[in-house]
């Protein structure tokens, strides 16, 4: 079989694109979030909801793949990005 890869956050904007790219070039996709894909359904061969703070969730995550791409993080959304924060410090 091909690479075997694990994407992070593959439930998010930025993941659920790269999960599709990687599954277009012919790797296996492992996609793992805290959340169901926002926006499709996802391309991953196989998708996990785990919460990847928990040291068991990140070890079963990892299992037999030979790359990660991580891009979870709690970023608060685009609506926290691009808020107005004049007057904090």
């Amino acid at each position: 079989m091909n690479t075997r890869v694990l994407v992070t956050g593959a439930g998010g904007f930025i993941g659920h694109h790269l999960v599709r790219y990687l599954v277009d070039r012919g790797y296996w996709v492992r996609g793992v979030d805290v959340k169901t894909p926002e926006f499709e359904p996802t391309a991953a061969h196989e998708f996990l909801l785990l919460d990847l703070r928990e040291f068991p969730n990140c070890a079963a995550a990892v299992e037999g793949v030979e790359r990660v791409y991580h891009l979870a993080a709690d970023m608060g959304g685009i609506g926290d990005v691009s808020a107005d924060h004049r007057g904090r410090r």
